[in-house]
């Protein structure tokens, strides 16, 4: 049997389609103009504009094998040139399917229509020789505006219409040099970024955290190797070999190769690097870890805690735990979640006694992340057990997504791993309910004192607050504030609410009175402490009928 054979062939008709994969934007025509000058050599770049037509003239080395113009995927460059950038060979062909006039040299060409497909070009010479290189052709505006993003990291020195555009160290002199991988990494604070490293993100909520300069060209990712999050990495290519790669064609995206995961490594230990330096922080114990396994010592992490142990990413917000100035962390007390013996409830109120309970030594429950877990300051006494005890139902209705009940008293106690026990009278305490159905949140038990101390968001919060699926958080506040009112008229009975309402309203009255009569014709008289007598009669439009 005849031994087949196959071998690669680059199909002509991708010539044709070159406009389309390489001249996406202006800004990608302007990166690899600009690229193809600094790898000639070039330090100056000049952009003129006249009539649609743009003129780009370097002070590089030249052209030398014009052949090397349109041979699409060979980029003639030198082989360190090669093994430091991997250029694509695009070259030219970022201006197809344009006319465009080269001159390098003492030779000139111009390329139009079928030259880009394969029809042959003629060099002739140039009546005007030029050290370096121009390119000619016509495109849009190659304006300063335009220009400026894509010249203030390359090193050159650009100007557009006789304006210089700004030049921007990618990374200051602290950079860590990395041999290994060609470039030099610098991590910091976003907020140390200068206004051209911000504008390289491509909205003000993109993510992306590394930026990495391909000698002007700047590609970023997202990448957190530690848990702080606002950290930002620059990565700045010396032009030594690197492994480092842009994937083709867009040249938009690392490659994720072996010496990407190289760079990640890196990553990692220069930010462990620079909170080493920076001398504090709140990482994790694990990673406090994985900084030794690097061989960096760092402290331990600062104390992070909060007081109490509920919070509200929305509204409303629970009844806050005051712990007294200056408290020190060691005498709080911990409730770690992760005991299999917790439910919701026990967090719940041992939050609620410390909020509402009053002590002769301050209980303040502090709630502190598991992944602090193994340093000395996370070390402290636990809640280990508390309870609820109330007294005769008063009244109970449903209200807004969980139970409403009214008591006599309530009593709630934390017993403590250090043999405290701290009790105290609360107005409020938070308990499974009864039966409680899928949809059901708690049963939220109350005395009557919590009419006075409580506003009524405080209670909400513990009865499904607010729903972000329904109205305006202004609107549901002010319906379950009418629900509690109700609710607590009924407690009462009606005539003890009404009975508040009248002296909740007399008591606006800014005179000293001792009492007030109200007359079914509308007329109230108020007697004064000091003897006088002051009337209000109703407009006569306001004036009650005996119907109503």
């Amino acid at each position: 049997m005849k031994t087949q054979t196959i071998q690669a062939t680059v199909n002509p008709r991708l010539l044709t389609k070159a406009s389309r994969l390489f001249t996406g934007t202006l800004g990608g025509r302007i990166i690899e103009v600009l690229q193809n000058a600094r790898r000639a050599g070039a330090t100056e770049v000049t952009i003129t504009n006249q009539d649609c037509l743009v003129s780009v003239r370097d002070n590089g080395k030249g052209i030398e094998d014009f052949s090397q113009l349109l041979d699409l995927g060979s980029s003639g460059w030198e082989d360190d040139i090669e093994v430091s950038e991997d250029p694509a060979g695009v070259g030219l062909f970022c201006l197809a399917p344009r006319e465009v006039a080269i001159r390098s040299l003492g030779k000139l060409v111009r390329i139009q229509d079928d030259g880009w497909t394969g029809a042959p070009v003629e060099i002739v010479s140039d009546s005007e020789p030029v050290n370096g290189t121009v390119v000619q052709f016509r495109d849009d505006e190659w304006n300063l505006e335009r220009v400026s993003p894509h010249a203030v990291f390359t090193g050159l020195k650009v100007t557009v219409d006789g304006n210089l555009c700004p030049e921007v160290p990618f990374v200051s002199n602290a950079a860590a040099h990395h041999s290994e991988l060609g470039c030099r990494i610098e991590v910091g604070p976003y907020d140390s970024l200068s206004d051209w490293h911000h504008r390289i993100r491509s909205t003000p909520f993109d993510s992306n955290n590394v930026f990495v300069n391909f000698h002007g060209q700047v590609i970023t990712f997202d990448y957190h190797p530690v848990g702080e999050h606002n950290l930002r990495y620059l990565v700045h290519l010396t032009g030594e070999p690197t492994g480092i790669r842009l994937m083709l064609p867009a040249r938009t995206r690392l490659v994720e190769n072996e010496a990407f995961e190289t760079l990640k490594a890196a990553l990692e230990l220069e930010a462990y690097r620079f909170i080493e330096r920076r001398g504090e922080h709140a990482l994790s114990y694990k990673e406090y870890l994985r900084a030794k396994e690097l061989g960096i010592t760092l402290p331990e992490a600062k104390p992070t805690y909060e007081i109490g142990l509920l919070t509200s990413d929305g509204m409303p917000d629970p009844v806050q735990v005051e712990a007294p100035k200056d408290f020190p962390l060691a005498q709080c007390y911990r409730f770690d979640p992760d005991q299999k013996k917790w439910d919701d409830w026990d967090a719940t109120n041992a939050h609620l006694l410390a909020a509402l309970g009053k002590f002769e030594t301050p209980f303040v429950p502090v709630d502190i992340r598991s992944s602090y877990n193994g340093y000395s300051w996370a070390n402290m006494p636990t809640v280990d057990d508390v309870k609820v005890i109330k007294k005769k139902i008063i009244h109970e209705d449903w209200l807004w997504s969980g139970t409403l009940v009214c008591v006599e008293s309530l009593t709630i106690t934390a017993r403590t791993s250090d043999g405290r026990v701290f009790r105290s009278v609360v107005c409020m305490a938070v308990l499974p309910p009864k039966a409680k159905p899928q949809w059901a949140d708690a049963s939220v038990y109350v005395t009557k004192e919590a009419q006075k101390r409580l506003c009524s968001s405080e209670i909400w919060y513990h009865l499904g607050g607010w729903n972000e699926d329904g109205d305006s958080y202004d609107t549901q506040e002010s319906s379950f504030s009418a629900d509690l009112d109700r609710f607590w008229a009924d407690v009462v009975g009606p005539d003890e609410y009404l009975r508040q309402l009248m002296f909740e309203a007399a008591g606006n009255i800014l005179e000293e009175w001792k009492h007030v009569a109200v007359a079914s014709d509308g007329t109230v008289t108020i007697q004064l402490k000091d003897g006088k007598k002051k009337t209000l009669k109703p407009s006569a439009a306001e004036t009650p009928t005996a119907a109503a």
